[in-house]
């Protein structure tokens, strides 16, 4: 899973509760990392930001039986590198393509999978997901999650940035990785009562 400390994965399902998975997180640097295996208890992790080796590397050691399923939030070269990895009847989810987003989005120059004949060569799938194809099974989906989170099996991480002022940090946060967990902005609201006040 790729992208997994950020605000995709907010609601996050400690994974040992389906014990046949091996499950290893991308993120970026060591204190991100850090908190995939320490805090959501994944297999393994590997830092995209690590110099010493890159992705395909870390790959070839968190993962030297392949990949049997992608869940990905970054596209680029990341999903290139682990399109050469998966295995026979592998199956990959696209949510997201963050590492495209500044400034690529309706322009040409989005960089899509050169990697993809894999999915041909193994006779594997890819397939889009985006939540509004959902939205019948969401009263479903939030008892499941609010009987989970009863049971100690969900975490919630936020990361709060104080004053409409501080929005644009905020959103920049989703593109630098500065934040762990789903990224708000608390409005002061004694502060946007004076500016009300100064509207009337």
């Amino acid at each position: 899973m790729t992208s997994i400390d950020g605000h995709h994965h907010t609601l996050t399902i400690p994974f040992p509760i389906i014990p046949i998975l091996l499950v290893i997180g991308i993120a970026g640097g060591s204190r991100k990392n850090q908190y995939l295996v320490e805090e959501l208890k994944l297999d393994g992790s590997i830092d995209y930001k690590d110099s010493s080796k890159t992705v395909a590397e870390q790959l070839e050691e968190t993962c030297p039986n392949g990949i049997d399923f992608i869940y990905d939030n970054v596209g680029g070269q990341i999903l290139d590198d682990m399109l050469h990895k998966i295995n026979p009847n592998a199956r990959v989810v696209i949510c997201g393509a963050i590492s495209q987003y500044s400034g690529k989005l309706n322009k040409g120059l989005v960089q899509g999978p050169s990697n993809y004949l894999k999915l041909a060569e193994r006779g594997a799938t890819m397939k889009g997901f985006n939540v509004m194809q959902y939205l019948h099974k969401l009263l479903f989906a939030v008892f499941g999650m609010f009987w989970l989170h009863l049971r100690g099996k969900v975490t919630m991480n936020e990361h709060i940035e104080n004053g409409i002022e501080s929005f644009p940090k905020a959103l920049n946060h989703l593109f630098t990785g500065a934040s762990i967990g789903k990224c708000l902005v608390a409005v002061n609201s004694a502060r946007s009562a004076t500016a009300d006040k100064k509207l009337d």
